[in-house]
This record gives C-alpha cells, structure tokens and sequence, in this order.
C-alpha cells in the first residue's frame, strides 16, 4: 500500500515537475493576453472618443450657425437710438426657442443693460461679461462663444455679438448648459465622459461635468502646463491630438482626444476617466479569470482525493501533507472571495454536476445541496427558460463564451436575478459541460427598472409623463393604418384649479390632482393612454375609435368622473374639467400639431363656461390666428401710444353735483377705429401687457383731473379700474410714483376692482390693497352683486364705495327681484358707511326710484355717456354754471 502510495506520490511530484513550467508558460501567455487587451481597449476607446468629438463639433457648428441668425435678426431689430427701457425691447423681442433660454444686452464696458431675466434673479450678481472675453469681442468683431455663466444656479453658455449701438455694444444669447444642442451621447461604455470647450487661445468656455470646487477657472485661460498636458494642437491643425495625464479641471488621470475645429474657432476635448478605462478592460478580462478559478476548482477535488487515498502514509509523509492542506486553504479562501458560484452542468440533463459556495445569497441555502441532484433548468423562472435553453443551444455549436441573465426562484420563494457567465466545454468523459459563474445582480437590476420608471413617470400622479407621451405618439402615428385607422387626443384641463391652489395651499392642490389621475387612469383602463402633461393638464390617447360617438362617449365619462366630489380629510371639494379634442388623421399626421389643436380646442372648451368637451374645427384655428394678430397690433398699440382716456361723469342723485368721474380706456386704432375694451382688454391681461397699459391709464387721469381741480377750483375724484395682473408689490411703487408725477392728492384718486378678484389669492390682494390704502388712495367695488358677495371681504377689504351694476338697475322699474336686490345693496352700504354709485341710468324712472332708495350718486347714458377729455371740460366744466343745466340738456 506504501508503494502505492508512493508511486502516486512520485506520480504527483512528476505531475507537478510539468505543472510549474505550465504554469509558468499560462501565467506569461495571461500577461501577453491582459497587455494586448489594454491596448485593445485603449485604442477602441480612443475611437469611440474621437466620434463622440465629431459629434460634440457638428452639434456646436449647427448651434452657432443657428445663434449666429437670431443675432442677425435682433442686430436689425435694434433701435437706431438709445432707449431708456431696454428692459421692455429686450422683453419684446424675447420669445420661448429651443436653443437659447434668454437674451442679455450689454454695454461697453460689459455691464448688463438688460435681460430676459427675473430681476431677481440676477439682483444679486449681475451676469457681466468679464474684460478677457470682452477685449476678444472688441477685437474680431465677430460673433463667438465667451465663458459661461452662472444666473440662480443655472449655468448657461453666452453667444455674443458687438454692435455699434451707442449705448447696447453686444447682444448675447444664453444657451443652458443642459440644452440639447450643448449635450453629446454619451452612453454605454462611455457615460462617465467629460466635454471642455475652449477657445483657440486657450480660454475655458464649457467644461461639463465639473466638480463644485473648481467652478472659478471657468473663463480663465489655462496654463501653458496644462496645454501641454492635454496636446493642444496649434490653431487650424486638423485631425485630433491625444493624451494620457493628469488635469486640472478635476485633478484626476483622463484619457481623450483633442480636435480644432476650423469653423467653429473652438477646441473640443472629450476624455474618460482611466477608471472608467480600467473598469471596461475589467470586463473584457473577467472570461480567462472565471476559467482559471474553473480550472482552480478542478485543482481542488483532485486534491482531496488524493488526500483521502494517502491518509494512512499521513505519519510519515506530514510534512507533505501540511504543505497540501496550506495549499487547499489558500485555494479555498479564493473561492469563497469569488463574487459568484461557479458551476459545472452536464448536458442535455443540465444537472449541475458542482457549484461552489462562493455566494450563499444567491440560493438562500447550502449552494452543494442542489450539486448532482438538480437541475439549474429547474431553478430557472418558466417565462426565462426558453431563452435560457436558446442560448445554451446556440453557443454549444460555436463554443464561444455566453452571457444570459435571466430569473431563479429559490427555496425560500424569493425571486432573484442571476446573470450567468460561461463556456461550453468538450471532454472524452462528457461530450458537452457548461462551466461558468452565477452572480446575483437582483439589486443592480431592480435599481436600474426603478431608473427606467422614473424616467417614463410623472413623480406626483405615477401616470406616464409628457416626455414618454411624446414618444408613444409618434410611434403610434407611424404605426397607424392608412385610409382606415385613427388616433383622437383628448386634451384635458381642470377648470379653477387655481382657485384650489390659492385657497387651500399646494398640498391639498397636489392631493387633488392625484385622485384625478387615479380617476382617469381606472375610467381609461389598460386599452388607451393616460398621462399628465403638468400642472392641472391631462391627456388621454384613444386608440383605434370605432367613431366620432364612442370618442364623445368617452368625453362624457371622463367629464361625469372629474366631476364628482372629492374628500379630502375634512375638506369636501368639487371641480369640473375641460376637454379638447383633436383627430388623427383628420386634423393632421403630425404629433406636435395634433397636440397644439387639441390645446385649442380645449381653450375653446373653457371658454364655454367649462364642465364640457370641444372637437378642433378650422375655424377655431383662424380664431386664434386672429387673436394673434390682434396681440401683435396691440403691442404696436402699447409701443405708439395709440391709446385715449374718455370720461363718464358720477354726480349726485339729488342735486345733479359733478362727484368725479370714471375713466375708461379706448383704444383708438389707425385702421379700425375705436376698439372696445372688452375686445383687447383679456388679451393684455394675458400677456402682461396689461401693466404698461394700467400705468399709462392712471397716470394720464391723475394728471386730467389735477389740472382740471387746480384750474376750476373743484374736488372731483377720479376712479380707475386695476386688473387683477397689476396687483403686487411693484404695483404699489408705481401708484406711489405716479401720484408724485401728476402732484393729484390721494385722497382724489379711487382705484375700482370687481368682486371675482376677491376670490384670487385674498391675503395676498389684501396685503396689497392695505399697502395702497395707506398712500390715502381709496377703493371702490365695481359690479357689486354679481360676483361672489361675502360681508366678511366687505369688512376685511379697505372699500369705502360699492358700485352697484348695471344688470340690477337696467329693469329695476319693472322687475321686483332687481328692486329688491339694489335696496338689500342700499341697506348693507347704509350701514356700512360705505358710499354709493349706480351704474348704467338710463332714464328718468330709473334716478326717481334710486332718489326714493336714497342712492348717494350714478352714472349712466341718461346723464352722459363716456366722452373725450376736450368734450368732458367744455361740457362740464367752462359751462356757468355747468351742471344744473346739464341734466335738461340730456
């Protein structure tokens, strides 16, 4: 037995004479294979960072060719002369675009005239353009990229071009760093990329990422040390330079290319972490490691039974024995390292013949009890098995290395996902053996389809967002029949939603469009698409309507579930909602089209009162167009001045005394004469024009009725009516200042607002008005009795006059239910103390009955209908004396 076992001795020493130069031999050909790969992946990775350059360069030509036309087109937009408001040329002439966020206008010496800005967003450091960039500017002349800037923690990249305005010298566009145009795409292997965009001098314009400390050399021009390092090429050089150190924009060790690019004049240099490098080399290396620990594996069970065999030699041969048993530690600990279980499976059973215990995670239980008993196959979720089976299938005939991920089901019923790496390998003893590495990837995985989530999700609904509604749409349109399948968009919006906002906070608004979406997302169902386009928007796409009717159908639904009561702790709220319609093919082939006119249609909706639906016409289009036109016509309106103040008397009921007077606004237009009010009046509160248009009005009456009251000794007060968008702190200030221009007492100035605004965001409108009252400036309540009539607003609000509307006084003769409500009004004022206007009398019965009512004063047709200033002073005030006879005259 001695012999024996020492033949098998002598037979492992000579085995192991032969092991050590095979070793030695593997160990030189891994050194040579993990050397060339390296190379392999550095070159490779090179290419890919010479694409993504070219990239990046056509990106930033079509980018500048772009900016450089919208430069041009503002160069001869600009004012011949100076203006005083560049702020209001600059507003003009700013419109939402894709690639730039806003404009800027600078003067000579780089201070910031005017930006499409906040205020306050820049109030505390203004984006000035620094004297590097700006010498560059005076010099070429030439529009160019300067140093980003950073405006209320966004970073944005100037496009500026120098103009020979005495006062505005450059226009700049400012591009957000994060706008599309600027991004490259950068994925895969390569995500961890970095972008420096530099000028040909070696100014810093972008560099993207950059670490928060090192934010300050942007702009800077960067050391001759470091050109060397990154192998800046010298200016009009084609082709790309390279490099392999150290830098300064992050101080780690980066690998990239360098190219100029001859139009653009700039330097782009794209470069990747050697981290990233090492980790990609990692991978491509991971096949020969998995097969030597196989093959450590194999070491290991030959080992034991050897010693098993030679147990009863162990006396005299310890010392061998000891040395073995070191041996089989070591190689142990090496597989319990081992991320993974590596296996061994014959085929076609796929009995798993060993797997190591390297990762107990993985099966939740001893990784040997399944060894020669199981089957992995078994293990593996039915929906994967198929695709597992393929794989193995098609990699048994090529013998190359494989890679699947798929799904086990353990013991403990947990599901985890596995992403199995191994070879098909052929022996005499066995005609086909996979051997391979399990790992558990269940957290990368779960990780990664939270991400996916998140990018297709809206965070506060869970419904598919706007972005991914987007894509869908499209995609459903080129996938739709010709001639014979169709797609209807209903374009959902909440009606006085804002109301919700404002009254209860943000929270409870927010909780509120959660239960919508709940509501459309069981009412729509998995057959159609639901998603929130943000804020109080909805849209919800129809697949494959039979007709017009099952649309409607479903218009109707979606309007009846909106509709119903919400409880919401112990609020019980009420809302309706808005839907626009618009078809595929019939209103047009192209998403962004089909989106805008169901947007109009919506509109079109709401202005109906809301709680209904609308289907895009034509004629809706030209309506809009129309109103386009108009906005156009009345910001040329704002810009001439084409604006003129009439005046309707307020004079006592009794004795016909001259009061004051309303002052109403006309817009007198070149071609189509006077305009009413009400037909321009929504479009400036929509578009803020409402505000320039407010303080012209108040400041042109104020001064009227200074003149008027110094010149003829009188104390007429003057009322002006204030929207609801002129209302904030500013608005104060300009009341403020326009009472000092025109030297009017405050006392005589009145400023009127209807009921409705009450409704709008009341602490802070009544902040505001208090603020105004303070000036000596009172408020009167135009068209009491229409609106929301609350006591606890006509307590809380500084009203000192209510204006009770036309629509009671119009059949006040003749209707008792109007009697009744102008008397309830006359009674609450009496008591009160507040005073008294009727609008709208019209004749003599009307001022008899609000005589005997008591009514303090009116106004209306039967006095004087609204009539020009000329008109007003001629009438009114030379007339000696002017008033008594004036009622006889009418």
């Amino acid at each position: 037995m001695f012999s024996r076992y020492l033949s098998r001795l002598r037979a492992i020493q000579a085995r192991q004479t032969y092991l050590l130069p095979g070793l030695l031999l593997l160990a030189v050909l891994l050194l040579l294979y993990l050397s060339g790969s390296w190379e392999t992946n550095r070159q490779r990775t090179l290419a890919q960072l010479e694409a993504l350059a070219t990239v990046a360069q056509s990106n930033t030509r079509l980018l500048q060719q772009q900016l450089t036309s919208q430069l041009v087109s503002l160069q001869q937009n600009l004012p011949a002369q100076s203006l005083q408001d560049w702020s209001l040329w600059v507003r003009q002439q700013h419109k939402p675009r894709p690639l730039y966020s806003h404009i800027a206008l600078y003067s000579a010496d780089g201070q910031l005239l005017a930006s499409s800005f906040d205020s306050t967003d820049i109030q505390q450091s203004p984006p000035d353009i620094g004297a590097e960039d700006l010498n560059l500017l005076q010099q070429q002349q030439n529009p160019r990229f300067i140093s980003t800037m950073l405006i209320n923690k966004g970073r944005y990249l100037p496009y500026c071009l120098p103009v020979s305005q005495k006062v505005a010298r450059v226009i700049c566009l400012l591009t957000s760093t994060s706008n599309n145009n600027l991004q490259w795409p950068a994925s895969g292997s390569l995500e961890h990329s970095a972008q420096r965009l530099l000028s040909p001098d070696g100014i810093l314009l972008l560099a993207s990422p950059l670490p928060v400390s090192r934010q300050q050399i942007i702009g800077t021009r960067i050391s001759d040390r470091q050109q060397k390092n990154l192998n800046i090429p010298a200016p009009g050089t084609s082709g790309f330079t390279y490099f392999s150190n150290k830098t300064e924009f992050d101080g780690s060790k980066r690998l990239g290319v360098v190219s100029f690019d001859p139009q653009s004049q700039l330097l782009q240099i794209i470069s990747l972490p050697m981290a990233s490098l090492l980790t990609l080399w990692l991978e491509d290396i991971a096949w020969p490691l998995l097969f030597f620990g196989i093959l450590l594996a194999a070491a290991w069970r030959s080992y034991r039974h050897t010693l098993k065999n030679t147990q009863q030699n162990e006396r005299r041969y310890s010392q061998e024995a000891r040395a073995l048993s070191e041996k089989g530690k070591i190689i142990d600990m090496l597989m319990s390292n081992i991320p993974g279980s590596i296996y061994q499976i014959s085929l076609p059973e796929h009995l798993l013949d060993f797997i190591s215990n390297g990762d107990l995670q993985i099966f939740s239980d001893t990784a040997n009890e399944h060894a020669g008993r199981h089957s992995l196959l078994a293990l593996i979720h039915p929906d994967d098995q198929e695709k597992y089976l393929q794989e193995i299938d098609s990699h048994c005939s090529s013998g190359k290395p494989y890679k699947i991920i798929y799904r086990i089901q353990t013991r403990q019923h947990e599901l985890k996902w596995i992403m199995d790496r191994g070879q098909v390998v052929f022996s005499k003893q066995n005609p086909c053996q996979l051997e391979g590495l399990l790992i558990d990837i269940t957290d990368h995985t779960l990780s990664q389809q939270h991400v996916e989530y998140l990018a297709t999700r809206d965070p506060l609904t869970e419904l598919f967002n706007r972005y991914y509604f987007n894509d869908e749409l499209m995609n459903s349109i080129e996938e739709l029949t010709p001639g014979s399948g169709k797609i209807a968009l209903l374009f959902i919006d909440l009606d006085r939603f804002k109301t919700v906002n404002d009254s209860l906070g943000h929270q409870v608004g927010d909780r509120l469009l959660k239960l919508v979406a709940d509501r459309l997302r069981h009412l729509v169902g998995p057959k159609h698409m639901v998603a929130r386009l943000g804020g109080d928007e909805f849209i919800v796409m129809m697949n494959e309507p039979e007709s017009s009717l099952e649309i409607e159908h479903l218009a109707e639904r979606i309007i009846s579930a909106v509709s119903q009561t919400y409880q919401l702790d112990h609020y019980k709220l009420s809302t309706s909602c808005s839907v626009g319609i618009s078809v595929c093919p019939d209103d047009s082939n192209e998403s962004y089209i089909l989106l805008r006119n169901a947007d109009t249609a919506m509109y079109q909706a709401k202005s109906r009162g809301g709680n209904c639906y609308q289907f895009y016409t034509e004629e809706m289009n030209q309506k809009v167009n129309s109103r386009l036109t108009l906005e156009n016509e009345l910001r040329r309106a704002v810009k001439n001045q084409e604006f003129e103040l009439y005046y309707q008397p307020q004079v006592s009921t009794f004795d016909n005394r001259l009061l004051g007077a309303e002052a109403l606004i006309r817009w007198i237009h070149p071609s189509a004469g006077i305009v009413s009010p009400a037909d321009f009046i929504p479009i400036a509160e929509e578009t803020g024009l409402i505000r320039e248009i407010g303080d012209w009005a108040l400041l042109e009456a104020c001064k009227q009725f200074r003149e008027w009251n110094n010149t003829f000794a009188l104390d007429m007060t003057i009322s002006v009516n204030v929207s609801v968008r002129q209302l904030d702190d500013a608005f104060v200030l300009r009341t403020q200042e326009i009472l000092n221009i025109s030297r009017l007492e405050a006392k005589y100035l009145e400023l009127e607002i209807t009921e409705s605004l009450l409704l709008d965001n009341v602490q802070e409108n009544l902040r505001i008005l208090d603020n105004i009252n303070k000036l000596g400036v009172r408020f009167a309540m135009d068209d009491f009795g229409t609106g929301y009539s609350s006591l606890s607003y006509l307590k809380q609000f500084p009203i000192s006059k209510l204006k009770i509307d036309r629509a009671f006084i119009n059949e006040i003769n003749n209707d008792p239910e109007d009697e009744a409500i102008v008397r309830a009004i006359i009674a609450l004022a009496k008591t009160l103390r507040l005073e008294l206007v009727a609008e709208g009398v019209e004749n003599h019965q009307q001022l008899a009955l609000l005589q005997a009512l008591a009514c303090d004063s009116y106004q209306g047709y039967y006095f004087s209908k609204p009539i020009p200033a000329d008109v007003f002073r001629q009438r009114y005030l030379e007339q000696k004396p002017p008033l008594q006879k004036s009622l006889q005259q009418q």
